[in-house]
């Protein structure tokens, strides 16, 4: 018989017709799959449903319990991840007036801004720019950070207190260049304010992107 028309129109519409697994917007590309396998349970109810991309459908399915290898998308699982998608959707009215980006593509964003600001905090005494953070924001606008275990999140958010302060003193610094007609002292608290927090961004720069790059890996 399969899932009721109707229902199936809410909970896309519940779902913003995103991947409640990889959270990718699908537009026409995307299914609505049973959590317990109907061979198993013959349950056509709505609450056994899972809209998931094409991706994502062959993923659930690929799984060969004769040659077990890897780990199998289990109906736990599978509720879990409808249960977290549907709840951030439910938190987050306005994302349902653009495109959603899923989380794969706002990790390798984010992962593009700390690899430019490597580049920045480790030539600090050769370029005079500040750090960029839009992609941080743009990641937290979208509620994607919200999905990262604490620790990862936690670290996230300190490089970017951290870079926020070097920007801060950059900006100090800039401004007592004018101030002084670009002659500097180099032992002038302000630019050595500057130079110490570009150091310890470069630290938590590089350690972000580790554990970004580990997690984009695993996607």
């Amino acid at each position: 018989m399969g899932f009721n028309r109707v229902d199936v129109a809410e909970l896309l519409v519940k779902c913003n017709r995103c991947c409640c697994i990889c959270n990718r917007f699908c537009g026409i590309k995307i299914e609505t799959d049973h959590i317990m396998p109907k061979l198993d349970s013959n349950d056509d109810n709505i609450d056994n449903a899972i809209p998931v991309c094409f991706d994502c459908h062959a993923e659930i399915h690929l799984y060969n319990d004769k040659h077990p290898r890897g780990r199998k998308y289990i109906p736990e699982e599978l509720r879990m991840h409808k249960k977290k998608w549907l709840e951030h959707c439910e938190k987050n009215p306005g994302m349902r007036e653009n495109k959603v980006e899923s989380k794969q593509e706002v990790l390798l964003s984010l992962i593009n801004e700390l690899e430019f600001n490597r580049i920045i905090a480790e030539n600090m005494d050769k370029l005079s720019i500040p750090f960029e953070t839009a992609q941080f924001h743009k990641a937290m606008n979208s509620g994607i950070l919200s999905f990262l275990d604490e620790s990862i999140k936690n670290n996230i958010y300190l490089t970017y207190l951290k870079i926020k302060e070097a920007n801060k003193n950059y900006d100090d610094y800039t401004r007592a260049l004018e101030k002084h007609q670009g002659v500097y002292a180099i032992t002038n608290p302000v630019k050595i304010a500057y130079e110490n927090s570009s150091r310890i961004c470069l630290g938590l720069i590089v350690k972000s992107l580790a554990i970004i790059q580990d997690i984009s890996n695993k996607k």
